[in-house]
This record gives C-alpha cells, sequence and structure tokens, in this order.
C-alpha cells in the first residue's frame, strides 16, 4: 500500500473511537485506506473490521502511561507514506490533496490548530512549559511522514525519550508545571529538539497538516463559563448526512473533538449509513 491512515486505538473505548474515525475516512477520503493498531489483549469486534484495512498489533514494552506505545508506528504503518491521526477525531470534508503537499516532507507534524469557528488559536494555555527551552510545539493530533532514514531516526530516538521521560521532563521543563504523564507532543517536542530536527518536522509557515481542536482553552471564550472543561456544555452539537455543526458553525476541517462523551451511538449509526449507501452507489454493497 503506498498511502494510508494510520490509528492506535488501545482498549474499548479508544477501538469504538477509532471504527467512527475509519468511517469518516471511508466516507470523505478517495486515498481512504486505514490501519489501526490495537493492544495484544483487545477484542476487535467484527462490526468494525470492514472499514479497517489493516489491524495490527501493538508491542508491550512495559510503559505503563497511554501514549508509550507510540513511537512504534514507524514499524506497525503498512504504508509506504502515513498520515497518522488520534482516534478521538473525525473527518468533516476531502483532504485528498494534503498528500501531495506533504510528500515534500520525511516527517511533518500540524504546527497550527483551530477552534471551532475555524480561527487559528493563538492560546498558549497548554503549552507554555514548551517554553522553558524553546521546544516545538508541535501536534501528534495528526502527522505525517513516509518510510525514510529521518522518520526512522526520529521513533527510533522517541522511543528513548518514551522510556527516560522523567529525566528529560525534570531537565525540559524543571520549574514549570508539566504533565508528569507525558502526552505524545511532549515526547514528540523533546525528540525533535534532541535531533535538531525541530525546523525540519514542524513549521509554523505551513497550513497543514491542522486540525479544530476542542480542548476549552483553545476557543477563545471570554463570555461562556465553561463546566469541568467540559465544552459539549456549552455548545450545540448536530451530526447528518449533511455534516457537522458544532455551535452553530458547519466543521469543514478535521475534528478532534477530544472529549469521548461526543461521539453517541447515534452519531456512529448516522455514519454507517452514509457509508453503507456510497457502498451501494459504488456497487460494492
Amino acid at each position: 500500500m503506498d498511502k494510508g491512515y494510520f490509528i492506535f486505538a488501545q482498549g474499548k473505548d479508544y477501538i469504538r473511537q477509532a471504527y467512527a474515525l475509519a468511517l469518516s475516512i471511508k466516507n470523505t477520503q478517495t486515498i481512504n485506506s486505514v490501519c489501526v493498531a490495537v493492544g495484544k489483549n483487545d477484542v476487535v469486534p467484527n462490526a468494525y473490521k470492514e472499514v479497517f484495512d489493516h489491524i495490527v498489533i501493538t508491542k508491550d514494552v512495559g510503559l505503563k502511561y497511554p501514549m508509550a506505545n507510540e513511537w512504534q508506528v514507524f514499524n506497525l504503518t503498512p504504508y509506504k507514506e502515513t498520515i497518522h491521526v488520534e482516534a478521538d477525531c473525525l473527518f468533516t470534508s476531502n483532504n485528498d490533496w494534503w498528500w501531495q503537499e506533504l510528500q515534500q516532507h520525511e516527517l511533518f507534524f500540524t504546527s497550527h490548530v483551530k477552534d471551532y469557528r475555524g480561527k487559528t488559536s493563538t492560546s498558549n494555555f497548554y503549552r507554555k512549559h514548551f517554553d522553558k527551552k524553546g521546544l516545538p510545539k508541535l501536534y501528534n493530533g495528526c502527522y505525517y511522514f513516509r518510510y525514510s532514514q529521518t522518520a526512522n531516526d526520529f521513533f527510533k530516538k522517541a522511543k528513548e525519550v518514551s522510556a527516560r521521560y522523567k529525566w528529560y521532563a525534570e531537565y525540559f521543563f524543571a520549574g514549570t508545571w508539566y504533565p508528569e504523564t507525558p502526552t505524545t507532543d511532549e515526547i514528540f517536542g523533546i525528540t525533535a529538539y534532541l535531533l535538531d530536527l525541530d525546523t525540519v518536522v514542524y513549521n509554523t509557515a505551513y497550513s497543514i497538516p491542522s486540525f479544530v481542536h476542542m480542548k476549552t482553552k483553545l476557543q477563545d471564550w471570554k463570555d461562556i463559563e465553561v463546566t469541568n472543561n467540559n465544552w459539549l456544555k456549552s455548545l450545540s452539537v448536530n451530526l447528518s448526512k449533511k455534516g457537522l455543526n458544532v455551535g452553530g458553525f458547519v466543521q469543514t476541517d478535521l475534528f478532534h473533538y477530544q472529549n469521548k462523551l461526543f461521539l453517541t451511538d447515534k452519531m456512529i449509526d448516522t455514519m454507517k449509513e452514509i457509508y453503507n449507501e456510497r457502498r451501494i452507489r459504488k456497487g460494492t454493497g
């Protein structure tokens, strides 16, 4: 396979999210092969398997935090060119044109995220600790890589950073708040810095890849009180065959909903109906 999407999904909830994401890929993209990576004890429901072109198993390397295995993506992907997307995302329109634009890079991360209105977020609320040593503020939610030496070296180093995160965090983030359990943003930001790749795999001059990020502090809310960081209590949500509408705004970008309560069974049923209708029109149903 030349090109495809890769999703990590360990545990029942993430596999369900990955299924919804795969449906959204099949419903919106022409280049739409999907690989999902699950844990060795995970069970993928039979009903989900038709939208996963590949199911691979992550290796247990003894690290107990959720993001510990994502360095394995380089060895697990079946594709020559891969776009990694976090499980709690949905595609809302066709992004096939990304592939040609991203081919000029061997590895490239999201540098810009948007709020639900489509405005580029300028908030530094979740990234203040990156400023201590000037780490690149890349986003793991969506990134591209191709089979290359740069990508191989990067993910090999990310394995070491994952294993020694506590030591690296004390060096890079000392004196600031930082997550004791890291996200891949911290791990990959440190990795890019150590390999002197921060201007190679991350560039704020590029608008893609990008996505709508629904963390509450990125929404530029001044007049809305957000309860328990739950944006769902502040905005209306409607997913229909016409698309996804959030807070009165039609979503056209990759949508990172972040809150697992967003994804209802009704939404999945709607996406499955769209998927089945497309298959019938193509004569594959």
